[in-house]
């Protein structure tokens, strides 16, 4: 259990990372490492993204937030990813 909970904690960082490159406007081409982590943000990124999109939101709830930014996509995605983090360490005992 203890291996699963670490490869997601690397998905959220990864993720994190992505949002920061973003952030900072760093070029996905400019090396092996950035396009990396680009493209693997984005293929871990893209379920979320399936399930906001799923959502059923009223025209006004649509009106209010946009799901289809690349930040609520990324910080939607982080917080899934998270919340599996915190279910997959309950009930462990000491």
């Amino acid at each position: 259990m203890g291996l699963i909970r670490t490869v997601v904690a690397f998905v959220i960082l990864v993720i994190l990372f992505h949002v920061g490159m973003y952030y900072f406007d760093v070029d996905q081409g400019t090396n092996g490492m950035t396009d990396a982590l680009y493209s693997l943000g984005r293929l871990l990124e893209s379920p979320a993204a399936a399930l906001v999109n799923a959502l059923p939101l009223s025209p006004e709830q649509r009106n209010n937030y946009d799901t289809s930014g690349f930040y609520f996509t990324a910080f939607a995605a982080a917080g899934v990813y998270f919340i599996i983090f915190l279910l997959l360490g309950v009930g462990r005992r000491s």
